[in-house]
């Protein structure tokens, strides 16, 4: 088993546990493989969509999917990615990137706040 084989399981385990494995993934794809960030980051779309489509067929089949929920989030999640994709092409390229930046360590700051008051 090669090394990348190693890697896509363990992260493939991750997302499935929700963890978040994409952001490991762009990570080993850009420092260990030097792809660049646009590629890893499409590379990292493509194996979530993966896994999101195995996932929903899962739980369809057993029964855990409203159908017409998920339709509405379809919906409203594709016209937010063509709107965004929109802006994409109008922005300097640096302002998603501090974005990003800003919602990790957010989100980081906040989950570990989080768990230090329920101890």
């Amino acid at each position: 088993m090669t090394l990348d084989m190693i890697v896509a399981l363990l992260i493939a385990v991750l997302m499935g546990m929700g963890i978040g494995g994409g952001g490991f993934l762009v990570i080993y794809l850009t420092l260990c493989l030097n792809y660049g960030q646009i590629v890893a980051q499409g590379t990292n779309l493509v194996f979530f969509i993966i896994c999101a489509v195995s996932a929903i067929f899962v739980h369809i089949f057993k029964r855990k999917i409203s159908v017409l929920q998920a339709l509405v989030m379809a919906s409203l999640g594709s016209l937010g990615a063509y709107i965004t994709s929109s802006l994409a092409n109008t922005v300097d390229p640096e302002i998603p990137k501090i974005c990003l930046g800003i919602l990790l360590i957010t989100s980081g700051s906040l989950t570990i706040i989080k768990n230090i008051k329920k101890k």
